[in-house]
C-alpha cells in the first residue's frame, strides 16, 4: 500500500485528490494495475488500492472512516438519440443484513452511517472499449438533498418493515421510490435466512435506483440544464406513494368534462386523460412522467377506462421485444423482469356512468409482486422464448392461455417487423397485461 498524499480525515481534501482522476482513463491512472475481468466491481477495487492507497474491504464503516466518506464508482452512457446521458446501472450501496437491520432505526442504521456522504467518481461507459480505457469524467462529494432524504428514509423503513413481517423473500425494487433492495448474488440460489420466517430470501443490497442515478447524473454531476421540475412541495413525512394517492383523492367523483374546463384541456386533445391525471397532481404539468419525482422513482402513469358494464376494454401493452435478443437472455437477466421489478405504476381509473360520461374514480400505485413476477410472468416469458426458438413467432402465448399476461402484435402495420433467429422477419410483438388481471389490481370492492 502506497503512501497517500491527501488528508484521509478531511472530506474536502479527499475530493481534491479524487479530482486528479478527471480526464484520465483507468489505465493512465493505474498503469501497473491488473484487471480481473470476471469481477464486475474490480475497477473500484483497483482504484481504492492503486490511487487512494488503501486495501479494499467490506467493513461496515465508510471507506474513508475518519472523514465519514464512502467511495462509489459509477458508470454512465451516452444515449443514441441527441446529446443525452443516463446512468448505466443502479448504484449498489451496502448489503442488507436481514438479522441486524430489523434492530436499527434509520438515523442510527449501518446504511446511513456508511452512505451519509458519498464520493462519486463517474466514468463514461463505451461498449467498444476495454474497461481500463474508460474515461473518468467527474469526481465530487454528494449528500442526499433533504427532500430526497425524506423519501429515502421512508423507502428504508418500508424495506425493514417488510423484513419484520417475515417477507424478505418478497422484496422487490418496485416496492420503493428511490432506495431499492436489489438482488446481490451469483445466481438465484444465493439465499439467506431471515429472522421472522423459515423461508430463505435472496441476498439483497440497498441501492439507488438507476432512474434516480440518471436524474442525479444530469442535475448534479453533468450540471447541464435540467428538464425536470419538482412536482411536490412538501411530503410531510409521507411516502411518495401516499402523497400521490392523497392528491388524486381530491378529485374523486369529478366528471371528465368538468376537469377539462378546470384545467383548460381540449376534449379532443391527444392523451387527454393522461394530461388530466397529470394536472390533478400539479396544475402546471401536462406530463407527470417528466417530473423529477416520477423520473427518480421510475413511475409510469397509466390511465384506465372501466365501461359501464364494469369491465376494462383494453389490455395494457409494453415496448416490443426483439426476437434475436430475447432468445439470448436468461429470465433473471431479461428485459421484462428488469422492467417489472424496477418500475412502479400509477393507475388512474376513470369509470363510465349510465349517461356514457366518464368520472375520475380513484388511483392505485402498484408494482408487480415478486412472487407473481417470478412464477406466472416467468412461465409466459419462458414459453415465448421456447416458441421463438422453434420458429413459432406467429403463435406466441395467447390471452386465453395465461391469467396475468400474454403476447400479441404491437406494430404500425404488417410491414413493421423485427428479424427472427431463423433469418426471417415477423411482425413486432410485445407483452401485454391481461385486462382481467389489471381489473383485479384496480377494483375497489
Amino acid at each position: 500500500m502506497r503512501k497517500v498524499d491527501y488528508d484521509v480525515g478531511n472530506p474536502i481534501d479527499i475530493e481534491r485528490h479524487a479530482k486528479g482522476l478527471i480526464g484520465k482513463s483507468f489505465r493512465e491512472v493505474m498503469p501497473k494495475a491488473i484487471e480481473n475481468k470476471s469481477s464486475k466491481g474490480n475497477l473500484g477495487n483497483l482504484l481504492e488500492e492503486h490511487y487512494f492507497g488503501y486495501k479494499p474491504n467490506s467493513d461496515a464503516a465508510p471507506d474513508f472512516a475518519e472523514a465519514g466518506v464512502e467511495l462509489k464508482l459509477t458508470p454512465y452512457k451516452k444515449l443514441k438519440k441527441g446529446n443525452r446521458f443516463s446512468a448505466k446501472e443502479r448504484l449498489v450501496l451496502n448489503m442488507i443484513n436481514y438479522q441486524d437491520v430489523v434492530k436499527e432505526s434509520f438515523d442510527e442504521s449501518s446504511f446511513y452511517y456508511k452512505n451519509r456522504l458519498l464520493l462519486l467518481v463517474n466514468y463514461l461507459w463505451r461498449e467498444e472499449m476495454e474497461r481500463l480505457d474508460y474515461p473518468i469524467t467527474h469526481a465530487q462529494l454528494f449528500e442526499f438533498p433533504q427532500k430526497d432524504l425524506e423519501i429515502i428514509k421512508a423507502d428504508w423503513q418500508f424495506i425493514v418493515d417488510k423484513i419484520k413481517r417475515g417477507e424478505a423473500h418478497l422484496l422487490s425494487e418496485g416496492d420503493t421510490s428511490y432506495l431499492g433492495a436489489c438482488t446481490k448474488g451469483a445466481n438465484k440460489n444465493s439465499l439467506r435466512e431471515q429472522p421472522f420466517s423459515d423461508t430463505k430470501a435472496m441476498q439483497r443490497a440497498f441501492s439507488l435506483k438507476s432512474s434516480y442515478m440518471t436524474v442525479l447524473l444530469n442535475e448534479y454531476i453533468l450540471k447541464g440544464k435540467s428538464t425536470f421540475e419538482k412536482m411536490t412541495d412538501d411530503l410531510s413525512g409521507m411516502r411518495l406513494e401516499e402523497w400521490l394517492t392523497m392528491r388524486m383523492n381530491e378529485f374523486k367523483g369529478r366528471l371528465v368534462i368538468d376537469l377539462e374546463r378546470q384545467f383548460e384541456v381540449s376534449s379532443s386533445a391527444k392523451s387527454k386523460l393522461a394530461i388530466l391525471a397529470s394536472k390533478m397532481l400539479n396544475a402546471s404539468f401536462e406530463n407527470a412522467e417528466k417530473s423529477e419525482e416520477f423520473q427518480k422513482a421510475k413511475i409510469k402513469l397509466k390511465t384506465i377506462r372501466i365501461g359501464k358494464n364494469g369491465k376494462i376494454k383494453e389490455s395494457m401493452s409494453f415496448p416490443p421485444f426483439k426476437y434475436t435478443e430475447i432468445v439470448n437472455q436468461s429470465w433473471e437477466e431479461s428485459d421484462l423482469r428488469e422492467m417489472f421489478e424496477t418500475t412502479k405504476y400509477l393507475f388512474v381509473v376513470f369509470q363510465e356512468n349510465q349517461d356514457k360520461e366518464y368520472t375520475f374514480s380513484h388511483s392505485v400505485v402498484w408494482n408487480m409482486p415478486i412472487d407473481v413476477l417470478d412464477n406466472e410472468v416467468k412461465v409466459v416469458w419462458e414459453e415465448t422464448v421456447r416458441r421463438i426458438r422453434r420458429n413459432e413467432e406467429n403463435s406466441l402465448p395467447k390471452k386465453s392461455e395465461f391469467s396475468v399476461c400474454h403476447v400479441r402484435p404491437k406494430a404500425k402495420n404488417k410491414k413493421d417487423t423485427y428479424p427472427t433467429p431463423s433469418g426471417r422477419h415477423a411482425t413486432k410483438k410485445c407483452f401485454w397485461l391481461n385486462s382481467e388481471y389489471i381489473m383485479s389490481i384496480v377494483k375497489t370492492d
